[in-house]
């Protein structure tokens, strides 16, 4: 955004206007990211840029049950809970009806589907439990029980297995609508096209990886994850027509089943460099391939990630509604864990927007229908829409990188800030130089109102606040942090220098 010269109360003042946030970037130094229009952050926590530039916080949370860590939770039906809760003496199956199974020994990694109107839960060397509203049940398949499998999903009328001890190259799908029959309980002589079956990548891979994830795409698609790459197979409910796509080129692989997230017609998921999505191209409808999402933020992400004491532990949800994928990065220790979140843009074209958060310590997350939820530390918790009242709120931190507001070796004089906001909440605003020596701290009491597009100066604005800020700088730095009970949204800020006397002749 250009500065524009304005005459307020005999001063000669310039407004260096910031707007159009695009979220985090840890990309360049934050002495060279001063943009004025399109302005990267910092950091962004328990907030997020939409796809119009402002700076919105996080919604508030609910509480909804449970008391011990949630690592991984899923909706068996609409409204309806099934999670995987770690308590002192191993993991135990829940549920919103507190239907309690006690199962699994300490450190069990859990992946689950939903196929035939059941929740599967599955984790490596040890049976297979499924849930069907009323009660938990081992597998009655004596070929599942024996394969343990850590991974499942479901495509084409099928559910499917990989992460097998022994057999890690492996993918197993069981017989068309039946999770009761998969390939080792077939009879030898079993002829159906409906027949379950399985496929061994080992010999197309050409190294010693194995299998990491697996994952539906499209309507017969599989996706089957290893470390370094990605395999896509078409699937079918006849067998014999199950085949390689050799036009899907997928070079990256994943380091968590967990990470792996529908959105929309994509895929998304982590890698140990960054978040990636698989895509089919737009040009010719033909080639899949993958294309890399956080490249402003690796530095950031590679941090959360070296915190993390078991890559599996890396879990993500996608929010259909608010096109927001969520990341969560637990910490060794058990109690605490990072989220990072990548919001979409749904203009064609537009550009992805990331940030942070670390309200409620949230490791993990389901999505249904609408319903965004939380696994925590502490239980399970709803997340509300934006403007909407939750009974814990988070506080949002949005910090600017330097700005020089025009030259970057000249001193500024500054009269004063212009915060242009809406919605309810006390903003702090704390300014800093370019060294880091404290300049200034002021609050604004952000009412409801109307936003306004532009600022204009010596024009009172329904939701501008202007404040004096009589400070000397060459470079600035901005902390916000805000304390709100409903929607709040920064749209954008303006510090107004004095201009330089004009020597008289």
């Amino acid at each position: 955004m250009t500065s524009s010269t304005h005459t307020r109360s005999g001063v000669e003042v310039r407004a260096h206007t910031y707007e159009t946030f695009s979220g985090l970037d840890s990309s360049r130094d934050i002495r060279s990211q001063d943009t004025g229009k399109d302005q990267h952050l910092s950091v962004l926590d328990n907030g997020y840029c939409d796809w119009r530039g402002q700076i919105v916080r996080d919604p508030a949370a609910t509480f909804r049950k449970g008391e011990k860590r949630i690592d991984h939770l899923v909706f068996y039906t609409p409204g309806k809970l099934a999670w995987a809760e770690t308590t002192g003496g191993g993991v135990k199956f829940n549920t919103d009806d507190d239907v309690v199974l006690d199962v699994h020994p300490l450190g069990a990694k859990i992946s689950s589907t939903v196929f035939n109107k059941k929740v599967h839960f599955c984790s490596l060397a040890l049976p297979p439990y499924s849930f069907d509203g009323y009660s938990w049940k081992a597998t009655s398949s004596a070929a599942l029980a024996l394969l343990s499998p850590a991974y499942a999903t479901a495509v084409q009328r099928r559910m499917v297995v990989a992460g097998i001890p022994g057999r890690e190259t492996e993918i197993h799908l069981s017989r068309v609508d039946n999770e009761e029959v998969f390939p080792d309980d077939e009879r030898d002589d079993e002829a159906s096209i409906l027949r379950a079956g399985y496929i061994n990548i080992a010999n197309i891979l050409g190294t010693a990886d194995v299998i990491k994830g697996i994952a539906s795409f499209e309507q017969n698609r599989l996706c089957v994850f290893t470390s370094d790459r990605c395999f896509v197979y078409k699937i079918d409910p006849d067998i014999t027509q199950w085949y390689l796509d050799d036009r899907a080129n997928i070079n990256i692989g994943t380091i968590s089943n967990n990470s792996i997230a529908h959105a929309g017609t994509d895929i998304l998921f982590c890698s140990r460099n960054g978040v990636h999505s698989i895509v089919r191209s737009e040009d010719n409808g033909i080639l899949v391939y993958s294309q890399s999402m956080s490249d402003k933020v690796e530095l950031t992400y590679r941090s959360m990630l070296a915190d993390v004491g078991n890559l599996e532990d890396v879990g993500a949800v996608f929010d259909q509604d608010e096109g927001q994928y969520h990341i969560f990065f637990p910490q060794e220790g058990g109690l605490y864990s990072k989220r990072l979140t990548l919001t979409l843009n749904p203009e064609v074209g537009g550009l992805p927007k990331w940030s942070t958060g670390s309200f409620i310590n949230a490791r993990s997350g389901a999505f249904l229908a609408g319903d965004l939820v939380y696994g925590t530390s502490g239980g399970v918790y709803d997340i509300k829409k934006v403007d909407e009242a939750g009974d814990t709120k988070p506080e949002m931190i949005v910090q600017t990188p330097i700005l020089w507001c025009g030259s970057i070796s000249e001193t500024k004089d500054a009269y004063s800030m212009i915060i242009q906001a809406q919605g309810n909440g006390i903003l702090t605003v704390e300014a800093k130089d370019e060294n880091g020596n404290d300049l200034a701290s002021m609050k604004f009491d952000v009412t409801p109102g109307e936003v306004d597009d532009t600022f204009i100066a010596d024009v009172p604005l329904s939701a501008q606040y202007e404040r004096k800020f009589d400070v000397r700088f060459r470079g600035v730095q901005l902390k916000f942090t805000l304390q709100s009970s409903g929607l709040f949204r920064l749209v954008g800020f303006a510090i107004n220098t004095r201009e330089p006397k004009k020597a008289k002749r």
